[in-house]
């Protein structure tokens, strides 16, 4: 969801992808809404534990990247476990692209904490993610994500919410800063809209989807759709990528799911032959899901190279805790990535995210264990801190 100015607006340009996963039974897995707003991961509605939520658009290496951040790979500072005195080997790019992601995302409302990507290493294990792995720069998450922070260049001055060059450029109408959407890499076009609801009122810019004539239109009354809170999916029918979208003045806007994901409408009611529905007899509530490998019943495993295996709704999770230098460990049935010394309580409550007076430092914790970062190395100007809407405390580095 994004937030409107002034006022928290449902829908609407930002996207926030629900992470999702279908199984390889059920067309091959599937993902949630690129660059749009929300990525799942899970099948009928479970997912990962360390999937859940809203995600950044993932997919390709294609489209326009913006102003950047400066990566620190390569000076990652000594660390110790929670014994106080047993080292580890963090991995600095995975460290770098997880801040990028947290810090470049134009909302200031994370899918997973810095924390969860990092410990998890979670980018490696969706595959609308992985593009962003070795970024060390904003203009690279953009090229991933495809949506970005809408700096001085775009938004400065007199500049004003527009279409340009692709892009649907959006300036002084989101309370966590201005931010652009790369439509020709979300699979649109770029198109303005007025948008009037309760004390919101403002022009908006938003990606359109070329979805099939007739899908925002009322069947019933024959007028054209304007709701920002749900919304559709338009199979591709194998030859093309899925689309997700909402409708507003009987315009499409949305984004592609990208051949790593298909969407899939929770409420759906009329199948028809290529796996989709009816576009006048979805439920609106579409959700791209990432192409998973397929698994079982629901299960947590370690395996050699302390790699966490989750089977969850049918989609495995891969979770390469040696990968950071961590070792897996399951206990009560979840699976945990843990530093030396650490326990299962300090991943999941002991450690929290957090500023330091200053707002120069963040703090996250790594496998349960505190670590630290100058936000500036990195190329970013402050570190904010907030609580999730389940009351736990995040915090990132931002600009």
């Amino acid at each position: 969801m994004s937030a409107r100015k002034k006022k928290l607006r449902a829908g609407g340009a930002l996207r926030a992808l629900a992470l999702a996963a279908l199984s390889a039974t059920t067309i091959f897995g599937c993902s949630a809404i690129i660059g749009l707003d929300g990525y799942s991961v899970a099948s009928d509605g479970t997912a990962g534990r360390h999937n859940v939520g809203e995600a950044g658009a993932g997919g390709d290496n294609s489209g326009e990247a913006g102003a950047a951040g400066a990566g620190n790979v390569g000076n990652a500072p000594s660390v110790v476990g929670c014994d106080g005195k047993t080292g580890f080997t963090p991995n600095e790019a995975i460290i770098t692209s997880c801040l990028m992601r947290a810090g470049c995302d134009p909302s200031f409302n994370p899918v997973r904490t810095i924390s969860t990507c990092v410990t998890y290493n979670t980018q490696a294990a969706l595959p609308g993610e992985s593009c962003n792995l070795m970024s060390t720069t904003c203009a690279d998450y953009e090229k991933c994500d495809h949506v970005g922070v809408a700096h001085d260049d775009l938004c400065g001055g007199d500049l004003k919410t527009r279409c340009a060059a692709g892009k649907a450029i959006n300036c002084g109408n989101y309370e966590s800063g201005d931010r652009f959407f790369d439509c020709t890499a979300l699979g649109g076009t770029c198109g303005t809209f007025h948008y009037v609801n309760g004390d919101i009122e403002n022009d908006y810019a938003d990606c359109v989807m070329p979805v099939d004539a007739g899908s925002c239109i009322d069947p019933g009354t024959n007028l054209p759709i304007s709701d920002d809170t749900e919304y559709y999916c338009q199979s591709g029918g194998g030859t093309a990528d899925d689309l997700r979208y909402y409708c507003w003045n009987g315009i499409a806007y949305g984004a592609t799911c990208t051949s790593l994901a298909k969407c899939k409408d929770d409420g759906m009611s009329v199948a028809v032959a290529d796996g989709g529905v009816e576009p006048t007899k979805q439920g609106g509530d579409a959700t791209c899901f990432f192409n998973l490998t397929s698994c079982g019943s629901d299960s947590v495993t370690c395996e050699k190279g302390d790699v966490a295996n989750e089977c969850s709704g049918g989609s495995l999770f891969k979770y390469g805790c040696g990968s950071v230098g961590l070792s897996c460990a399951v206990s009560a049935g979840t699976e945990y990535c843990l530093a030396p010394g650490c326990k299962t309580a300090d991943v999941d409550t002991n450690c929290t995210e957090s500023c330091s007076d200053d707002g120069t430092q963040l703090t996250f914790c790594y496998g349960g264990a505190p670590y630290t970062v100058t936000c500036s190395d990195y190329g970013f100007t402050q570190c904010l801190s907030d609580t999730t809407d389940g009351g736990t405390p995040f915090a990132a580095c931002r600009f």
